[in-house]
C-alpha cells in the first residue's frame, strides 16, 4: 500500500479516549475496514492497467490480465510469462491499427505460439507473405498457387505453420481407440490440443483481412516445403486423395498436416 493506513492516522489526531482502552479496539476494528475498502480501490485501479511500475513489473493480477485480454482480442501465449503479455496488451491499440494483414495476423499467432515458429500465408492472387523464426517478414508477388484449379474464388487463403520441432505427428489411425482424441486433447493427424488448434482459428479469423476465408492451417513439418519459388499444390489438392492411372493415391504434400481454417464455409 502507498497510503497511510486509517488506524495510524486515527491515533495520530484522535483525542486520549478514542486511542486507549475500549475506544482503541473499536477506532482499530473501523480502521481496518477502511483499509480493505481503500486497497480494494486501489487494486481495481492497478486492473485497469497491464503494466505500469516504472520498474517494468506487471502490476495487475493474473486473472486481470485474462480479462483485459478477452476486451482486446489478444489471447495469451501458451507459455506467455505475466510481464510479456503485459507488454503486448499494452500495445493492443497499435496492432489493432494494422488489424486485417497478413504481418499482424502472423505476429499475433507467434505471440500466441511462442518463440520457434515460422510462418507463411499464400492467397491465389499470387501473394506469400513470410515471418521466420526472428520476426524478418518478405512479401513475394506472382507466385503460382493452384490448390484445386478454382481461381476465381479470390477471398481464399492458406496459412502454413513450421512448428520446429515443437509439434509432432500423431502415430495413430482414424478409429483407434485412445483417451487422448477427447475434448481439448490430441487431434487425428498432428499431436496438437484442441484448445490450442481453437485459439488459432479464433487468431486468425480475428486479424485476417476483410472479406477472406482461410481455407486450410498448413502445418508444415518439413521447412523446405512450401517455398515461394514451388508452393506445391498442383490444383488437385481440394481433396486428400485423387485417381492416377486407374489408381487413388494421396493428393497432398504427406509432410504436412492439413486442418480446417478460421471458419466452417
Amino acid at each position: 500500500m502507498r497510503w497511510r493506513n486509517f488506524y495510524t492516522v486515527r491515533t495520530s489526531v484522535a483525542v486520549r479516549w478514542l486511542t486507549e482502552g475500549e475506544g482503541d479496539k473499536v477506532g482499530f476494528a473501523l480502521g481496518m475496514i477502511q483499509n480493505g475498502h481503500v486497497q480494494r480501490v486501489y487494486d481495481g485501479l492497478l486492473c485497469r492497467f497491464p503494466q505500469n511500475d516504472p520498474t517494468g513489473e506487471t502490476t495487475a493480477p493474473d486473472d486481470a490480465l485474462a480479462a483485459m485480454g478477452r476486451d482486446r482480442l489478444i489471447p495469451r501465449g501458451r507459455t506467455e510469462t505475466p510481464q510479456t503479455y503485459a507488454r503486448r496488451l499494452i500495445r493492443w491499440l497499435d496492432d489493432h491499427r494494422q488489424r486485417g494483414s497478413a504481418w499482424m495476423m502472423m505476429k499475433q499467432l507467434a505471440g500466441y505460439l511462442g518463440a520457434g515458429y515460422a510462418f507463411r500465408t499464400y492467397d491465389v492472387a499470387g501473394n506469400c507473405f513470410s515471418r521466420d523464426v526472428n520476426g524478418v517478414e518478405t512479401h513475394v508477388k506472382g507466385t503460382t498457387w493452384d490448390w484445386d484449379g478454382n481461381t476465381a474464388a479470390w477471398s481464399r487463403f492458406w496459412v502454413i505453420v513450421y512448428p520446429n520441432g515443437d509439434w509432432t505427428t500423431s502415430t495413430l489411425d482414424y478409429g483407434d481407440a485412445s483417451p487422448k482424441y477427447g475434448p481439448n486433447l490430441a487431434q487425428w493427424g498432428v499431436e496438437i490440443p484442441r484448445e490450442e488448434i481453437a485459439t488459432m482459428r479464433s487468431i486468425i479469423a480475428t486479424w485476417k483481412p476483410a472479406g477472406t476465408r482461410c481455407v486450410n492451417i498448413i502445418v508444415a513439418f518439413d521447412p523446405m516445403t512450401f517455398d515461394p519459388a514451388a508452393p506445391e499444390p498442383d490444383g488437385t489438392w481440394g481433396s486428400f486423395s485423387k485417381v492416377v492411372a486407374g489408381e487413388r493415391v494421396a493428393a497432398r504434400l504427406s509432410t504436412a498436416r492439413y486442418l480446417r481454417g478460421s471458419d466452417l464455409t
